[in-house]
C-alpha cells in the first residue's frame, strides 16, 4: 500500500513539473471539453496491438487506446491524446489522428 502511495505521489510529481511547452497550450483547437487547458499531449510513438487497441507513447506515459475508442481529426500532421488520470492509470479522453474523418 505504501508502495503504491509513493508511486502515485511521484507520478504526480512529474505531472506537475512537465515541460509547459507539450502542454495544451501549445494548441490552441484541443476543445475544452477533452482537455481543460492542460492534459493534452503530442504523441512520440503509436503501438498497434493484435487485439487492434493502440498504445499511445507520450514521453515516458504509455496510453491504452481501445480499437473501437472514436477517434477525432487532427488538425496538424501529429497524432495527440488527452490523458485522465483519476483512475491511477493513464486514460484516454479524447485521441486526434491525423487523416480521420
Amino acid at each position: 500500500m505504501v508502495r503504491k502511495l509513493l508511486l502515485l505521489g511521484a507520478t504526480l510529481g512529474c505531472l506537475l513539473i512537465l515541460p509547459h511547452g507539450i502542454h495544451a497550450k501549445a494548441h490552441s483547437w484541443y476543445p475544452e471539453r477533452c482537455c481543460g487547458g492542460q492534459e493534452c499531449r503530442k504523441v512520440d510513438k503509436i503501438d498497434f496491438l493484435p487485439s487492434g487497441d493502440m498504445v499511445m507513447h507520450v514521453g515516458w506515459m504509455e496510453v491504452v487506446v481501445p480499437r473501437n475508442f472514436v477517434k477525432q481529426p487532427s488538425q496538424d500532421a501529429d497524432a495527440h491524446v488527452c490523458i485522465s488520470f483519476a483512475t491511477g492509470t493513464f486514460r484516454p479522453v479524447c485521441v486526434f489522428i491525423p487523416g480521420t474523418s
